[in-house]
């Protein structure tokens, strides 16, 4: 058939039997491909999320290794003034004390536990909150 035929045929000028095939290609596409990126965006953040706890969990450790006197409150409120994006509210604190560590009675081994509920922004493919867990270790003289 020609052009001018084919368009006498369709009734409207420009549609035509091979047209809007990309269109359905990416209807059925399109969605899978946005699941993947979210899903790759998702897996970044967790990892960006426990690398700042971590963080944020060893200088705790370390300011109650510098201030041996401090109260566990002051140490929580330090660790959660370290993470980033002011995620530190969110963040539980945990402490528990090895007297005599080290095989010195004169030393306290007290390992700090951080922990944050990570929750997925792809929610919706049934991904539920995941619990991210970070230890550091405070050696401090009795």
């Amino acid at each position: 058939m020609r052009m001018q035929e084919r368009q006498k045929v369709t009734g409207v000028r420009g549609l035509s039997g091979d047209k809007g095939g990309a269109a359905i290609e990416f209807a059925v596409l399109g969605p899978v491909l946005f699941t993947l990126l979210l899903g790759a965006i998702d897996v970044g953040r967790m990892f960006y999320v426990r690398q700042a706890l971590e963080y944020a969990t060893e200088q705790g450790a370390r300011y109650y290794m510098l201030n041996p006197t401090s109260t566990t409150g002051t140490v929580t409120t330090y660790l959660q003034g370290q993470m980033m994006g002011g995620m530190g509210g969110s963040v539980s604190v945990s402490y528990a004390d090895t007297a005599s560590c080290n095989a010195n009675a004169a030393v306290t081994c007290t390992t700090v536990t951080a922990t944050y509920t990570f929750s997925f922004i792809a929610g919706y493919l049934g991904l539920s909150s995941k619990i991210l867990k970070a230890t550091a270790q405070a050696v401090r003289l009795s």
